[in-house]
Order: structure tokens, then C-alpha cells, then sequence
């Protein structure tokens, strides 16, 4: 009998219509203050807080917009929810909010598996995560945190708002700037202009270019790709870390590593108007955006 209140719980938790999913966001201009983007946060939003801190960052003026990865790793990834309410985040979806997506919201979990959990978890989350491939790759990649808030039987409405949050993060984002439009997404753009980009998502829904925007490295690696995006002023990604913001193009990488801290990485914030500043390969000019009815 005890099972069944998790059998409703996976009912309930099973995704929204992906239909209704908005792949790509677009925001207008910030008449009223300041457009900053935050590279990978990886469940530091301590750092965070105090990065903002410092900027002076006002919510009710200031957007602050995400390249993804707000969780894995970092110890604080069960707040994610009161830190994208808090500073009202606008992400875009990476890839480990899509693992923890494919963990929650498949067809065969097995019941028997989180009853165990529940009873002696770190025994139960490693003999689950080696007889099931799901459970290691999110284990592997630091989201055992999410497992055991799914499993918990006191926190079952957390795991399900945070899947319901996921769900809604769309593929990209694009921002309307003084210095033209500047487009988000988390780890490629797999297209020489950015509104092919945006069609390829919204109209023909290809999951081949949904996982390179979400895992795609061939930037930063050596592979074949365009360096300039036309389109945009700029694209912001996250996903490969480096110590430094780091730029090809009109892409730039954000990702500097915020949960290494240990090392001596740090949370990178790029305020949108020092864009501009970065494209120093004389290829990148401003884009104005299109005009939308």
C-alpha cells in the first residue's frame, strides 16, 4: 500500500504537454535598468547572491537571464526554486536540468527502488545507479541530490516543482540590447545565423539541433563550425569551462568553472552592455532586431 502515494506522484509528475513548451523566449528592451547574464551556477547560489550583491543588482529593474546548468554538484542545489524567485532568473535549459528531466519524468521507474531508497539511501542510490544506466549518468554528473529529494517522503511537491520549473526553460533566449539583439542558449549554436537557430526550434522541433544546444562542445574543441553567428550582435553560452570568459566570434563562453572554486574558479556575470567590448575580432556588428507585430 505504501506505494501507491508514489505511484500518484509519478503521475503527477509526468511532463506538461511538450506542445506547450516555448523553445525559444524573446525580451524587448530594458528601458529601466541593467541586463546581466550569469554563466553555469552548478547549485553555488551563494556566489551568486554575492555577486549580485556587489552589482548592486535591483529585480525590479535589473534582468538577470542564465545560460543553464543552475544545478548538479554544488551543495545548494536543492534551493534552486528560492534563488530563481528571489533574483526572478530567466534560463535557458542546459543540460543538466534536461538529465534531470529524462531521470524524473520516465516510464519505468521502479517502485521498489525508492522504497529502498527511503529506508537506507546510500546503499540503495549505488546498487540503484549500477544496475540502472539512467541513475548513474545523474548520479555521475551530480544530481543525486534530486534523487533523494524525489525519494523523500516529505518532499515529494520540491521535486515535482522543480521538474515543472524545468520543463518550462525554453532552448534559447534572445534579448533585445542597445548594441542589438543577443541571443542565449546553453552549450552551441549549430547554425550560421541565429534565426535559423530559432526556426529550426520553434517550427520544425528538431531534436538533433535540441542536443547541440544542450551538449555540443565542437566550438571549443577544434571541430568544423562557423565562428560567426549572423543575426545577432552576440551569442552567450555556458557549458565548457574555462578560467576566463572565453570568445570565438560572437560566442561567447561564460562558464568559468563556479563550482571548482576549490581551484580557484569563479562565478562569471557579464552585464550585456560590455558585450560591445568583448567582440574584438572585427567580424561581430551590431544586429538590430527584426521587426516583430
Amino acid at each position: 500500500m505504501r506505494d501507491q502515494p508514489m505511484k500518484r506522484f509519478r503521475q503527477k509528475l509526468h511532463a506538461p504537454d511538450t506542445d506547450l513548451l516555448q523553445p525559444v523566449q524573446r525580451y524587448p528592451l530594458n528601458t529601466r535598468g541593467r541586463d546581466f547574464v550569469v554563466g553555469d551556477i552548478h547549485g553555488c547560489f551563494s556566489m551568486l547572491d554575492a555577486e549580485l550583491a556587489a552589482r548592486g543588482f535591483d529585480p525590479a529593474r535589473d534582468r538577470l537571464f542564465s545560460v543553464g546548468d543552475l544545478v548538479d554538484r554544488g551543495a545548494e542545489s536543492p534551493m534552486v526554486l528560492d534563488a530563481v524567485q528571489r533574483h526572478n532568473i530567466r534560463a535557458v535549459r542546459g543540460n543538466h536540468e534536461q538529465g534531470i528531466l529524462d531521470w524524473a519524468l520516465r516510464n519505468d521507474m521502479d517502485p521498489t527502488q525508492v522504497q529502498a531508497m527511503r529506508e537506507n539511501p546510500s546503499e540503495a542510490i549505488a546498487e540503484w545507479a549500477y544496475h540502472d544506466g539512467h541513475t548513474s549518468e545523474l548520479v555521475y554528473n551530480g544530481g543525486q541530490w534530486f534523487i533523494e529529494l524525489y525519494c523523500a517522503e516529505d518532499n515529494p511537491v520540491k521535486a515535482r516543482d522543480i521538474v515543472s520549473y524545468f520543463s518550462t526553460l525554453p532552448y534559447a533566449i534572445e534579448v533585445e540590447t542597445e548594441h542589438g539583439l543577443v541571443g542565449i542558449v546553453h552549450a552551441e549554436v549549430p547554425c550560421g545565423h541565429w534565426q535559423e537557430v530559432t526556426h529550426t526550434l520553434e517550427v520544425r522541433r528538431s531534436s538533433q539541433v535540441r542536443e547541440i544546444v544542450l551538449w555540443d562542445r565542437s566550438r571549443w574543441t577544434g571541430g568544423h563550425i562557423p565562428e560567426h553567428v549572423g543575426g545577432v550582435s552576440a551569442v552567450v553560452v555556458g557549458h565548457t569551462p574555462h578560467r576566463e570568459i572565453f570568445q570565438r566570434g560572437n560566442v561567447i563562453d561564460i562558464d568559468t568553472g563556479a563550482v571548482y572554486r576549490y581551484l580557484g574558479n569563479k562565478l562569471t556575470m557579464l552585464d550585456l552592455l560590455d558585450i560591445p567590448d568583448l567582440l574584438t575580432d572585427g567580424k561581430a556588428t551590431p544586429v538590430r532586431p527584426a521587426h516583430r507585430p
